[in-house]
Order: structure tokens, then sequence, then C-alpha cells
């Protein structure tokens, strides 16, 4: 073999690896981009289902508040209700008890 036939072997195996370099630089570029990508949609998803669960926990939480406040209201009314009855049934006595004392001192003054 002469020396002209080897160089040219040599060059064109050195060609042959600078392509293989060169496409395995792009295939290498394309798996990094690829996990990128698988990264970010996993990434992105994970927001969405913590975004999603944070929703679910304050819809939830405002709901029982609002029921919390809805049976505070009726406990309240209940309260007043039950006050209002109260005083409905105990005021005609003390005022007849009252207007009974009122009327004896007045009585009681007269004679005096």
């Amino acid at each position: 073999m002469k020396l002209s036939e080897v160089l040219e072997v040599l060059l064109k195996a050195e060609d042959e690896a600078l392509e293989m370099r060169g496409a395995a630089e792009q295939e290498a570029k394309a798996l990094i981009q690829k996990a990128r990508d698988k990264f970010a949609a996993d990434q992105e998803a994970r927001l969405a289902a913590a975004r999603e669960e944070a929703r679910a926990q304050v819809e939830s939480a405002q709901h029982s508040a609002e029921m919390e406040a809805l049976h505070i209201a009726d406990l309240a009314q209940k309260e007043r209700d039950a006050m209002r009855e109260h005083f409905e049934k105990s005021v005609p006595a003390l005022i007849a008890r009252i207007a009974g004392e009122a009327a004896t001192r007045y009585a009681a003054q007269r004679r005096a």
C-alpha cells in the first residue's frame, strides 16, 4: 500500500469519524431536549394537580365555613326566639306584680 493510499484511507476515516461525532452530538442534543421537555411536562402536571388540590381544599374550607356560619346564625335565631318567648311569658306577670306593688304603695300613701 502506498503512502498516499494510506493517507486517503486515514482522511476518509477522519471524515467518517467527524460525521459520526456530529450525528452523536445531534442525537445527544435531541435526547437532552426530549428529557427537558418531559421534565417540564411532568412538572406542569404536578403543578396543575397541586393547584387543583389547593382549589378543592379552599372550596371545601369555604363550604365548611359557610355551613358553620349558617349553623351559628340558626342557633342565634333560636336563642332570640327563646328569649322573646320567655319575655312574652314573663312580662305580663311582672307588669301585674309591679302594678300591684305600685297600687299598694299608692293606697298606703293615701291613707297616711
